[in-house]
């Protein structure tokens, strides 16, 4: 009867640990699982622990224990999110945590008579489930900037923009592009639109689009009806549930002040800056520049994407990017990517 509860006991760490590393729509995970619950369904069958070679196991299972605890302590309280190593990680140490309690304790010569390690190694075990579950749930990924790519040209109708070389299928793509004069800019096919806006004076416009990478995503053509100079940067983001444009600002000259983001800490806020004159971005602390593109030909003209922090605690304070020369006029774009 002991060993009967002890294999359902594993089976469900199993998956509660799946659980725990968020990785319920994964089979390498599941299939990770299922190994580890026979290699304790074998272990609480066939083997007959003494009291010495049972203390060292359960004091594994509560060290780990103790460990999944601090790591989701860490994600839940501290950091506020996970990352494509520690949920992974989390799951691991929950689970070897649990099956360790379960080998050791069903897997002795006889029923231990509870005791204050066996005992206390099976809270462990328990609260870094529960942590475990409770961080897999709730807290958001991290969204990851994967890799960029970007180019221009002049005196032409169409914009060939590489894939990002590190995107993977599933990851998020926004593409920017900016054209000189008045028209539209056309995507292709995949693509859907976020945001189109005109820059003052009709001297050119900037438009937003975006998809979902797969594993057959190459480079994507963007086209325009007339002959214009043509910039655009194309970047990849990992686990990002969706992704919206919710504001742009225009102006001549001086500071570029995007529009704020909404004041949703699950987000990751991307800053799209287009303008007539070349010049360089500088973003202020904790902001970084992704890319900078610019064409010095007939029209004169400058991309940029500017990023704050994933998850920032601040996504709606205003934002004022210093230009190393005058952009008249500019348009920026604010672009929000909700945390998985």
């Amino acid at each position: 009867m002991r060993k009967t509860v002890a294999m359902i006991a594993a089976v469900v760490v199993g998956a509660l640990a799946v659980v725990s590393a968020g990785a319920l729509t994964n089979p390498v995970a599941w299939a990770a699982a299922a190994v580890l619950v026979v290699v304790t369904a074998v272990a609480v069958a066939t083997l007959s622990l003494t009291p010495a070679i049972q203390r060292v196991v359960v004091a594994l299972g509560a060290l780990l224990g103790l460990a999944a605890i601090a790591l989701a302590i860490v994600e839940f309280a501290v950091r506020g999110y996970r990352t494509s190593s520690s949920a992974p990680l989390l799951g691991l140490l929950v689970g070897l945590a649990g099956l360790f309690v379960v080998i050791g304790v069903a897997a002795a010569r006889s029923a231990p008579t509870p005791t204050a390690l066996w005992s206390g190694a099976a809270v462990l075990a328990a609260l870094g489930l529960v942590g475990g579950v409770l961080v897999g749930t709730t807290v958001p990924y991290l969204p990851l900037s994967r890799a960029i790519s970007y180019t221009s040209a002049d005196a032409t109708t169409t914009l060939r923009l590489d894939a990002p070389g590190g995107a993977k299928a599933g990851d998020t793509l926004v593409a920017q592009v900016f054209r000189s004069g008045t028209g539209e800019v056309h995507a292709p096919e995949g693509w859907t639109p976020l945001r189109t806006t005109p820059l003052p004076g009709g001297s050119g416009s900037v438009s937003l689009f975006t998809t979902t990478a797969t594993d057959a995503t190459g480079p994507s053509t963007f086209t325009v009806d007339t002959p214009a100079t043509l910039l655009g940067g194309v970047g990849a983001w990992s686990h990002v549930a969706g992704v919206t444009a919710p504001g742009d600002a225009t102006g001549t000259g001086g500071a570029v002040t995007p529009a704020p983001a909404p004041d949703d800490h699950s987000t990751q806020v991307l800053y799209f800056v287009a303008g007539t004159g070349v010049a360089d971005i500088s973003a202020p602390e904790p902001l970084s520049d992704a890319w900078v593109v610019k064409v010095d030909n007939v029209v004169k003209a400058t991309t940029a994407l500017v990023t704050r922090p994933a998850l920032a605690d601040d996504p709606a304070s205003p934002v004022s990017l210093t230009t190393s020369a005058p952009l008249a006029p500019w348009a920026a774009q604010t672009v929000v990517l909700q945390a998985q």
